[in-house]
């Protein structure tokens, strides 16, 4: 009968446990102080640098909000095709890390308004992008790699392209890189941003470059649970506070400049 009786508890305990996860800001033993980001290694937004400090201009500026609205901040890497789902298992808080605002991204969850201005460009060996001046010259591709769920994929689903183009779903932007970097893919659509920062002379890929190739421009905001709208308030009332004065341009000079 004890046995019983304590199972039965155990199950009313897990019970309450997962309903107060369901309600409210912060689930059971979860720091109220604390939000936590969701993020994947993007540089110039989120990354470690040369003295493995997590630095970025996502890293800082999302450290300077938590700090105004009197929250700890915390980060916690996700893989980026499964963040809506991180989002609404209270996994995260808030995803923070260059997304892309989209229709159907705002069906799913609460977006911010936007911080930064964003579109999407192809990278190529250096070698290979005379080959490419708009994005309908990406039907002579032999292959396209991008990151699964990013921005990057909805542009190259709307492209008419022929069965002959192989279409790589890579798990980061970084994982993209690589792939054209070793010759396994020939296109990588990604971010400008990412662009700017990781290819060409003096960089990690110094034999790749990107091109403005005609995609349009994206907006750049920060994504939350659809409950959490006194929040998502409160962190639109202080990114309007720093582009008046002045933080947003120093942040953007600072690490896409």
């Amino acid at each position: 009968m004890k046995k019983v009786l304590s199972f039965v508890l155990s199950a009313i305990l897990c019970i309450s446990v997962v309903a107060s996860l369901s309600f409210g800001f912060t689930g059971c033993g979860k720091d109220e102080n604390t939000l936590v980001v969701g993020y994947t290694i993007y540089a110039p937004m989120n990354y470690y640098d040369d003295n493995g400090e997590f630095v970025g201009h996502d890293t800082e500026l999302a450290e300077l909000v938590c700090e105004k609205l009197g929250y700890e901040v915390k980060f916690v890497e996700i893989q980026w095709d499964y963040k809506v789902m991180e989002l609404e298992s209270n996994n995260i808080d808030l995803i923070w890390n260059g997304m892309t605002i989209t229709d159907e991204l705002k069906e799913s969850i609460l977006i911010s308004d936007p911080y930064m201005i964003n579109q999407q460009v192809i990278v190529t060996r250096s070698d290979n992008a005379s080959k490419y001046t708009t994005k309908e010259d990406l039907v002579n591709a032999s292959s396209i790699v991008y990151e699964g769920g990013s921005a990057a994929e909805i542009v190259v689903s709307e492209l008419e392209l022929p069965s002959s183009v192989e279409l790589v779903n890579a798990t980061s932007q970084a994982s993209a890189l690589l792939e054209v970097d070793a010759g396994t893919s020939e296109v990588a659509v990604i971010d400008i941003t990412m662009a700017q920062s990781m290819t060409g002379e003096g960089t990690d890929f110094s034999n790749l470059t990107y091109k403005n190739v005609g995609f349009p421009e994206e907006q750049y905001g920060i994504g939350m649970r659809k409950e959490d709208t006194e929040l998502c308030k409160k962190i639109n009332e202080v990114l309007a506070e720093f582009k008046e004065d002045g933080t947003l341009d120093e942040l953007y000079n600072k690490y896409c400049g």
